[in-house]
């Protein structure tokens, strides 16, 4: 009964919401319903009598010259949510690094309401635990992982973004049968808005196997696959790959020549604006030469 009130609600503040924008935005309802949807059930839908199916809202929003994303930010006052707002604090530690660690922590839910909540705390420990080397992710939180993406069967952005965070905990099993999966679904994800995620999950993948599991058997196959995903229009994947696979390389045969390759391509880097990223493999190069 509390779903149904609450879908209620939501409803009937979509159809008021819809009113109002189309209003201010100067259309009439013939304009919004076109020959798709009588001007009664608009009417009917705009006053919280009923509900339109997505394909008539989708129709309809369209009809106003927006976009659906357009017109759910607006509706959500553009607060971003909850997946946008994970994304971005995420993205907010590995840049800030060692200097948000401690405000980064107090952003872990204490009592997690759902298994959303339970797979973010996730994502936040497993960028802690590759950020400051100590560890965060319990035994009971990795196997929740792999047992979530497991059993989905068709991977959204959330599920694509999970594997990306979290490749740093799982065990290499597990990273090359989620590989073999999602490269099996190349056809649906290396293309439109998937595709740079698609390509960073990967290569993440594929950096977190060389310069950290050093297991050159799987960096073999990652590589031999990237190397026909990789695309010239994303500059700066096609860098960071080229530096893996050069300390791929490296590791493989650690002659005084491809210790060059990686010295002269990082300066290449550095010479274009790529400066962070060049200290950053810099510091991962005297790392491996100290073991």
């Amino acid at each position: 009964m509390i779903k149904k009130l609450i879908d209620e609600k939501i409803n009937f503040d979509v159809g008021a919401f819809f009113k109002e924008i189309r209003r201010t935005r100067g259309y009439t309802q013939k304009d919004a319903g076109g020959d798709y949807i009588s001007k009664s059930q608009l009417s009917r839908f705009e006053n919280g009598e009923t509900i339109l199916t997505v394909e008539k809202l989708y129709y309809a929003i369209t009809q106003i010259s927006m976009t659906p994303n357009e017109f759910f930010n607006a509706f959500n006052d553009y607060k971003l949510d909850r997946m946008q707002e994970l994304y971005r604090t995420l993205d907010n530690i590995q840049l800030s690094l060692k200097d948000g660690i401690e405000k980064s922590k107090t952003l872990i839910i204490k009592k997690p309401k759902d298994k959303f909540e339970r797979l973010s705390n996730v994502m936040i420990k497993s960028v802690l635990q590759d950020i400051t080397g100590k560890k965060y992710v319990s035994e009971e939180e990795y196997l929740l992982v792999g047992d979530y993406l497991s059993a989905i069967d068709y991977w959204s952005e959330f599920e694509m973004k999970l594997l990306y965070y979290t490749c740093l905990i799982l065990d290499e099993g597990d990273i090359r049968w989620f590989w073999e999966m999602i490269t099996d679904r190349a056809h649906h994800f290396n293309k439109g808005n998937n595709q740079r995620l698609f390509l960073a999950t990967l290569l993440n993948s594929y950096e977190t196997t060389v310069l950290d599991r050093q297991n050159m058997e799987n960096a073999a196959l990652f590589r031999e696959d990237l190397e026909k995903f990789i695309v010239k229009k994303e500059p700066t994947m096609l860098i960071i790959f080229t530096i893996v696979t050069y300390f791929h390389d490296y590791l493989l045969e650690k002659t005084s020549k491809n210790h060059q390759k990686i010295e002269e391509y990082l300066t290449a880097a550095e010479v274009v604006g790529a400066k962070d990223m060049a200290d950053y493999y810099r510091n991962r190069l005297v790392a491996l030469e100290r073991k």
